[in-house]
């Protein structure tokens, strides 16, 4: 079936409704009814999590909030972090999202994007002070070089900025057009790169960036090699005929990772999760379990999940490269999916102070005990939240003073 076609089938059963939501910080816990752990709202990247890959393994979810990298390194670098599991799976998922970043260097706006993932991790302290901290790294400034409309503009940062209508010196650009595109400045002369970006979260060999995208930016500026084959549920969806493509709405943006191992190309790879998005069916958080998942640990500030794997910590040593135990673990032994989340908590000089950690687990044979979780996930905690309630177990720990 052309890619085309597929796209358009996949969502025709749904039509066409509103993006719920957006990527944001996380919320407030609704207590559970019982005895059970408390439940947060769904993060949206859940909607675009199947249940399993475009090449039927098992499904490994990893998610980065920006404003939270700063912190959570330095404290890492100073190793002030618990050496516990519950705090290790959830740290670990932040090299695979970086290095899936920077793997996008071919679409017109790798560059900016790029850029918009180092700006969106500047701490800005109650006292005034800014710090800057690189997320990935960037050969070409915020600039960079796009296409618009098929014409060049070769924007530096620095020095001489040529455009077609002409030469601007000292890296200055005034309104104006490059080609038949305009070029939106801001007040201090900065260009408007339509990109700001929030959270990262990678998922079978896709990235979603939340924040906020101005779409006539991205219609004007990043699509000259690009046709949009279809819009659903308020997403844009634009291929390039040769296996590039990328999906964007107001507060989305869902770009396939440029891995040069993966047979498959970006289009079917991008397709396999929309269609799951748009129909809202295949999805982890279409099961209960996996809606149980996703509620009781959040949309923490990192984060690490499994699903449907043969083998979860093999699925898992192979996506992070680390596996959270040994020989003999009554936790992982026996798990069969889970999601770990870290939220730390950040005084006005952007230490870390504490950090709140979240595991929820499904057990398919044998539920750990409530020591065995504590022991297996989170001995040294100030205070940990136990639950249990077949196949689910999870664990909430405090660490303090880090």
């Amino acid at each position: 079936m052309d890619r085309r076609t597929f796209m358009r089938a996949a969502a025709a059963a749904t039509g066409s409704v509103g993006l719920a939501g957006c990527l944001s910080d996380d919320d407030d816990p609704t207590p559970e009814l019982g005895d059970g752990p408390p439940r947060y709202d769904l993060p949206p990247y859940s909607e675009l999590t199947p249940a399993e890959t475009h090449t039927g393994e098992g499904v490994v979810v990893c998610h980065l909030r920006l404003s939270a990298f700063g912190p959570v390194q330095q404290a890492l670098d100073a190793q002030r972090l618990p050496d516990e599991p519950v705090v290790g799976l959830p740290l670990s998922s932040i090299e695979p999202v970086v290095d899936a970043v920077e793997t996008i260097s071919s679409y017109p706006f790798a560059a900016p994007l790029r850029q918009a993932v180092n700006d969106a991790a500047v701490y800005r302290a109650d006292d005034g002070t800014v710090t800057n901290h690189t997320i990935v790294e960037t050969n070409e400034t915020v600039e960079g070089s796009w296409t618009t409309n098929g014409t060049a503009a070769n924007e530096t940062g620095s020095g001489n900025r040529t455009t077609e209508n002409g030469t601007v010196d000292n890296g200055t650009v005034e309104n104006g057009t490059t080609g038949n595109t305009t070029i939106e400045t801001t007040a201090d002369g900065e260009i408007e790169t339509g990109i700001e970006v929030t959270w990262v979260t990678l998922t079978d060999d896709l990235l979603l960036f939340d924040g906020s995208y101005d779409r006539s930016i991205f219609e004007n500026r990043y699509t000259a090699e690009f046709q949009q084959v279809d819009q659903q549920r308020s997403v844009a969806i634009y291929e390039d005929g040769s296996g590039r493509a990328f999906a964007v709405g107001d507060d989305l943006l869902v770009v396939p990772t440029e891995n040069a191992d993966r047979a498959a190309t970006g289009d079917t790879v991008l397709a396999h999760t929309l269609s799951g998005y748009i129909n809202t069916l295949d999805r982890i958080v279409d099961d209960e379990n996996g809606e149980w998942l996703f509620e009781t640990t959040g949309p923490a500030a990192l984060g690490l999940g499994v699903w449907g794997a043969d083998d979860p910590l093999a699925r898992i040593a192979e996506a992070v490269g680390t596996t959270p135990s040994g020989t003999d673990d009554p936790v992982f032994d026996g798990v069969d999916a889970f999601i770990a989340g870290l939220e730390p908590t950040v005084d006005d000089t952007g230490s870390i102070t504490g950090v709140e950690t979240r595991f929820s687990g499904l057990f398919p044979t044998e539920v750990p005990t409530e020591d065995e979780l504590q022991t297996g996930l989170a001995s040294g905690a100030d205070s940990t939240e136990r639950h249990r309630n077949a196949p689910r177990a999870h664990l909430t720990a405090l660490f303090g003073d880090t």
